[in-house]
């Protein structure tokens, strides 16, 4: 994982490096954007791979539903491995591979795990803020004798977000440390520590990288709105917006069918209806407990999503409408096929037809 972690802390920092080059301004802010940006454009071949499948599944769903309640009431073993025979036989026809759906979700999980701490502890990846901490340190270890004493309040803050303790007695220890403050930490730090020397101008560079509109992307919109400032509450807002509307849009590209039929004759389109309410919730919750920049991944995440699955749409109609006319072909015969007109035959009994002379007779 930390070597996944370092190859996008590179890419993170060879933006960093380009943006400050024009402005030091919301560096920060600025370069996760992009950086986001990058690191969809990466993936676009794992959401080709996936909507492909996802697409193909829907438009063969009549043809799955149909060998699954050919087999609904036969419970054994070689009824089970005859209807996954079909089933495989049906995906090698139409050249869908139903593991293709799943396995990009499986490379994207360790993806999106470096990317959260690459964005969690940016000052780790970008040299010129790993050089603004350290400066400060060796400014604060230098000016501030009982400065371990006025960090030491922060110390629990920072396990917590960081799951690391360090020593406070070393300069990089006091870098590191000062990369997980707060502004509203920070704010108390040099209230306590006074007029030190080069501190102040050195913070301004520091504050200068990583305000992006108004806002501090290390700071947590809970710990803003805590400390007055609600227009933070914002943030969460659209990061869960975002996602749900970029959720809906995927379930239209996919293709999902809707359907009137209950949840337990069609347990799939259930589980998406669930997960478009319980994703958008649970992101807009993390984004509000969690630093800004994160929120701020997630919406830009989100919002070039929408017009990447544009492009994805165009790469994958052709693919669509071949599959569409092969399938039409395929019901059409199916249909002309099975249908077997009956015919009422009426089965002649031989009547003995009975001589009125030989009546007469017996009279």
């Amino acid at each position: 994982m930390s070597l996944i972690n370092q190859f996008f802390g590179a890419i993170l920092n060879v933006i960093f490096e380009g943006v400050t080059l024009i402005s030091p301004e919301a560096a920060l802010g600025i370069s996760i954007i992009l950086f986001t940006l990058v690191a969809r454009v990466l993936m676009t071949p794992l959401q080709l791979s996936s909507q492909r499948t996802s697409r193909g599944m829907s438009k063969i769903q009549p043809e799955m539903q149909r060998i699954q309640n050919k087999y609904k009431d036969k419970k054994d073993q070689q009824s089970q491995m005859q209807m996954s025979q079909e089933m495989q036989v049906l995906y090698k026809k139409y050249k869908i591979n139903p593991f293709a759906g799943c396995l990009p979700l499986l490379i994207q999980f360790p993806l999106i795990i470096a990317l959260f701490n690459v964005l969690r502890t940016p000052a780790q990846y970008i040299n010129k803020l790993t050089n603004v901490y350290h400066q400060m340190a060796e400014i604060v270890t230098i000016n501030i004798a009982n400065y371990q004493s006025l960090l030491q309040p922060f110390a629990d803050s920072v396990y917590v977000n960081s799951r690391q303790q360090y020593d406070l007695s070393q300069v990089d220890g006091v870098s590191q440390f000062l990369s997980h403050l707060t502004t509203t930490q920070w704010n108390e730090f040099l209230q306590s520590a006074g007029n030190v020397p080069g501190l102040d101008q050195i913070f301004q560079l520091k504050h200068s990288y990583e305000t992006f509109l108004t806002m501090n992307v290390v700071d947590t919109p809970k710990l803003l709105i805590s400390s007055g400032m609600w227009l933070a509450i914002l943030v969460p807002i659209i990061a869960g917006a975002s996602t749900y509307i970029f959720s809906k849009i995927t379930m239209s590209a996919n293709g999902a069918v809707q359907s009137t039929a209950s949840s337990e004759q069609n347990p799939a389109e259930s589980m998406m209806k669930t997960m478009n309410i319980v994703m958008p919730v649970m992101t807009a919750f993390m984004s509000y407990t969690m630093p800004i920049g994160l929120a701020l991944y997630w919406i830009s995440g989100n919002v070039i999503m929408m017009g990447q699955q544009w492009v994805v749409n165009k790469m994958l109609a052709k693919q669509d409408e071949k599959m569409e006319a092969q399938l039409k072909k395929d019901r059409e015969e199916a249909s002309k096929n099975g249908r077997v007109t009956t015919r009422k035959v009426r089965k002649r009994v031989p009547v003995q037809k009975t001589d009125n002379t030989d009546q007469d007779n017996l009279k």
